[in-house]
C-alpha cells in the first residue's frame, strides 16, 4: 500500500509544478472566463483519475488521493473547476471499475467538493481553510472505508493514508503557493526593471534599449523616418514647493495617463528623468510629428490637474522635437537635437514646441 500512495505522492508533486506552469499568475485570485476556470478543472480531474488508476487495490475499494485534487480545483479555480474536477473524476472511477465501493467514492467525492466549494469560497485563495478542509476530506474517507469494512478494521490502511494524505495536501498547498509567488514576484521585477513606478510607462533604461533598435533599423533604411520628442514640466520644482511632493507625483501620474492615452501602444514613451519625458515614434514624417508634439502640449495646458487635495492647478510643458532624416543623417544623434530643442524652448518663454527643418 505504501508503495501505490507514495507513488500518488509523486504523481501529485509532479502535477504541482505542472499546474503552476500552465496557470502561471492567475493563481493567485480565481476571477478567471469560465473558459480558463474549466481547463483548471479539467487539469485537475485528470489529475484524479490517474490517481485513481495508480492506487491501491483494498478489498473491493481504491484507495489514493483523489481528494487533494478537488481541494486544489475549488482553491483556485471556484465551483467552475470543483464541477469539472468532480465528474470527470467520477466518470474515471466507473470507467475504471464500477461497484458498491465506486459509488460510495462517489459520493464521498461528492462531499468533499460541495465542502470544498462552500469553505474555499472567496476571490482569494485562502491557504488556511484548505488545511482544514484537507483534514474535513480524511475524516470523510475515514468514515467510508468503515462503512465499506465495518469487520475488516482497516486500522493499518487508514494510519498510512492519514500519513500520505496530510502530506500530499501539505505539500501542494506549498509547491503551488512558492512558484506561485515567485512568479508573480518575478512579474512585478521584471516590470520595475522596463517601467516607471509613478507614471507605468518606460523609464530610462528600457526607453534607450528600444530606442538603440529603431536607430539602428532606421539608419539601414533609406526610406526610414524618426520623430523624437522630449519635455518636461515649467516649474516643476515650484509646484513641489508649493503642494508637497506627494502632489508632485500626482501630476507626474497624470501626465504618465495623458501621454498613454494620446500615443499609440507600439510607440515607446518614458519618464528619463524627474519631470522628463520622452516619445520616439517609427514611421513619422516631420510634420506628424510636430503636430504630435502640439497635441502632447495642448492636452496638458488646456486641461488642470486634479490634486488629491481638492486643488486644481494649471500646467504647461516645453517640447523639444528631432526628425530624421530632416534633422540629421544620424538617427542616434536624434536625442542631442531633441535635448537642445527642449533646452530652447525653456529660454524661450516655456509652453511652447521648439523645432527646426535645418540639419542640425
Amino acid at each position: 500500500m505504501l508503495k501505490e500512495l507514495f507513488l500518488n505522492l509523486t504523481i501529485l508533486i509532479t502535477f504541482n509544478y505542472l499546474f503552476t506552469l500552465l496557470f502561471k499568475e492567475s493563481l493567485s485570485h480565481k476571477e478567471d472566463r469560465p473558459m480558463f476556470q474549466l481547463l483548471k478543472g479539467t487539469a485537475c480531474g485528470l489529475l484524479g483519475v490517474f490517481l485513481i488508476a495508480f492506487g491501491f487495490s483494498y478489498s473491493d475499494s481504491i484507495i489514493d488521493l483523489r481528494n487533494i485534487p478537488i481541494i486544489i480545483a475549488a482553491l483556485y479555480g471556484g465551483w467552475v473547476s470543483t464541477a469539472a474536477a468532480f465528474m470527470i473524476i467520477v466518470a474515471g472511477r466507473i470507467l475504471i471499475n464500477f461497484n458498491a465501493s465506486a459509488i460510495f467514492s462517489i459520493v464521498a467525492v461528492g462531499m468533499i467538493a460541495i465542502l470544498s466549494v462552500a469553505v474555499l469560497r472567496g476571490k482569494k485563495p485562502d491557504r488556511k481553510k484548505a488545511f482544514v478542509m484537507l483534514l474535513f476530506s480524511n475524516v470523510i474517507f475515514t468514515l467510508t472505508m468503515l462503512l465499506l469494512m465495518p469487520e475488516q478494521q482497516p486500522a493499518g490502511a487508514l494510519v498510512y493514508y492519514w500519513l500520505i494524505s496530510t502530506v500530499g495536501g501539505m505539500l501542494s498547498l506549498y509547491i503551488i503557493k512558492h512558484e506561485a509567488d515567485a512568479r508573480l514576484l518575478f512579474k512585478q521585477y521584471k516590470f520595475q526593471a522596463n517601467y516607471d513606478f509613478l507614471t507605468g510607462i518606460f523609464n530610462k533604461r528600457k526607453f534607450e534599449e528600444v530606442s538603440r533598435v529603431l536607430y539602428d533599423r532606421a539608419s539601414q533604411s533609406a526610406s526610414s523616418q524618426l520623430a523624437l520628442i522630449y519635455f518636461d514640466i515649467d516649474h516643476f520644482k515650484q509646484i513641489n514647493d508649493q503642494y508637497g511632493h506627494y502632489e508632485g507625483d500626482q501630476v507626474l501620474k497624470e501626465l504618465g495617463a495623458r501621454l498613454r492615452f494620446l500615443i499609440s501602444g507600439s510607440d515607446p514613451s518614458a519618464r528619463i528623468g524627474g519631470e522628463e519625458f520622452a516619445v520616439l515614434i517609427p514611421n513619422c514624417t516631420y510634420k506628424k510629428g510636430l503636430h504630435l508634439a502640439e497635441e502632447i502640449r495642448q492636452a496638458i495646458d488646456g486641461n488642470p490637474i486634479l490634486l488629491t487635495s481638492g486643488d486644481t492647478i494649471p500646467v504647461t510643458v516645453s517640447l523639444g522635437i528631432a526628425h530624421y532624416p530632416t534633422n540629421t543623417a544620424d538617427p542616434q544623434t536624434l536625442p542631442l537635437i531633441a535635448d537642445r530643442l527642449l533646452y530652447k524652448a525653456k529660454t524661450s518663454g516655456r509652453n511652447q514646441v521648439c523645432s527646426t527643418e535645418k540639419k542640425e
